[in-house]
């Protein structure tokens, strides 16, 4: 049967073909210059568990799928790299289009929304890089401006698409739930984002979130092609390592499981001279005069400790994760922690930089930038902050769409403050992205005559 006309003439009105095509030629331009793209130690395993088949859930191992995806059509690995590109930059399009009635508006906010990833030095290396940060920002974007499209055509496939879209994005970071969580509940209660949706359709909408939210947990704990259920992947257990480490400096109290340094006696003082908020393995890395710092549970030592600590010591605790968050946004005077990885480590694939020249010059540039102050990571949350508020009080239509959307940037980080085992800033890399985004939509609203309804 044929979409109703109604549907036909909204989606025909999306610019669906301009989209795909400036996405695809902008995101070709950010991997031109570190093709086949920059890969880590977590990167490389993904792209092995490729090769030779999932061993270990302590990344989910969506990623290796994507890298399987990717070489089965001939990509290799910079068929992901350009895929988590084009998703980030195709959705980003969807939603301005979608919320800013002029066409010349709504590109201009995108070439100013791909800008800001240029502008924003963190976000440009994350880009470059193979890791799944990015397309779990990208596949979030995707879905955002899935829905979008969907309410604005009242599309159940679209719709459907939107909450595989989260579903993914949630399928490659434990904690992305809450990064698009505040969106599906909206979906759930409003899934064309009219005031009132019928019972039939929210509980239709409800077992589309179930479903995929559910094949996202499950792809976690069962591995592809033959459904081996994988180990307990205990991610937790670095963070819980960091947190008493760094209590433990905070205090003056050494608070550590034997286990830890190996039965070797360590002071407060080589506790402190060990600690480096930036990351748990710059503080376990091994340093003059200091005990090997080992990374383990102790035998799960540790993680009795650390249960005890949150509570015993509250205020180190904090003045720990509040260390860590502030590498993190950028908010110190020291340079931004690891804004770029540079190149793609040593691996016995042959993996190698097509323009290592050109890579090292763009490299260059996010190293140099990332420290200006202007350019630092908690810029976008503060922006996006201000000027969504701004945009929800101007244009009140869509007031609680927006206020969804930066509950979710906002959430992605606050988790973070309290779990993350580093200062990395690619790992705020899809809120972070999302902020900016945000940003570039709430000004279009301001801009935008009758905005107020």
């Amino acid at each position: 049967m044929a979409p109703p006309a109604s549907t036909r003439d909204a989606l025909s009105r999306a610019p669906w073909f301009a989209a795909a095509v400036f996405s695809a030629l902008a995101a070709v331009a950010f991997a031109w210059p570190s093709w086949p793209g920059f890969m880590s130690y977590d990167s490389l395993l993904a792209y092995e568990q490729a090769r030779y088949g999932v061993g270990t859930s302590l990344w989910p191992p969506l990623h290796t799928y994507m890298f399987v995806v990717s070489r089965a059509v001939g990509a290799d690995t910079w068929g992901v790299l350009l895929f988590q590109t084009f998703a980030l930059l195709f959705g980003a399009a969807l939603v301005l289009h979608s919320l800013v009635a002029r066409r010349l508006l709504a590109w201009t906010l995108w070439a100013l929304f791909t800008g800001g990833l240029v502008f924003f030095p963190t976000l440009l290396g994350s880009m470059m890089a193979q890791w799944r940060d990015v397309p779990t920002g990208g596949f979030a974007v995707l879905g955002l401006g899935l829905w979008l499209q969907a309410a604005r055509a009242r599309s159940w496939p679209l719709l459907a698409l939107a909450v595989v879209a989260f579903g993914l994005s949630v399928g490659l970071r434990y904690n992305a739930l809450v990064l698009v969580a505040p969106a599906l509940l909206l979906m759930v209660w409003r899934p064309f984002l009219a005031n009132a949706a019928p019972l039939a359709a929210r509980t239709a909408t409800l077992a589309l979130v179930v479903a995929s939210l559910g094949l996202a947990w499950a792809s976690t704990q069962w591995r592809l092609p033959d459904l081996v259920r994988m180990p307990d992947a205990r991610n937790i257990a670095g963070t819980q390592l960091f947190d008493v480490i760094g209590v433990s400096a905070c205090a003056g109290v050494n608070y550590l499981p034997r286990g830890v340094t190996n039965g070797q006696p360590i002071t407060v003082a080589q506790i402190r001279r060990a600690y480096d908020p930036r990351h748990l393995l710059l503080t376990l890395k091994p340093k003059p005069g200091v005990p090997k710092l080992m990374e383990t549970d102790a035998g799960g030592q540790v993680g009795r400790v650390w249960t005890q600590l949150v509570t015993a010591e509250p205020a180190c605790y904090l003045a720990h994760r509040s260390a860590v968050a502030a590498e993190q946004m950028g908010m110190l005077k020291s340079e931004v922690f690891y804004p770029v990885h540079g190149g793609i480590d040593a691996n016995p694939f042959g993996l190698r930089l097509a323009r290592p020249e050109l890579a090292a010059r763009v490299s260059g540039y996010v190293e140099r930038a990332a420290p200006e102050f202007p350019r630092r990571p908690f810029w976008l949350y503060l922006l996006a902050a201000v000027l969504t508020l701004a945009a929800a009080l101007r244009a009140r239509a869509h007031a609680v769409l927006l206020l969804a959307i930066l509950a979710g940037a906002l959430a992605y980080p606050a988790l973070l403050f309290l779990a993350g085992p580093a200062a990395d800033a690619r790992y705020i890399f899809p809120s972070n992205a999302l902020a900016l985004l945000l940003g570039v939509a709430a000004l279009g609203l301001l801009a935008s005559p009758g905005a107020r309804r």
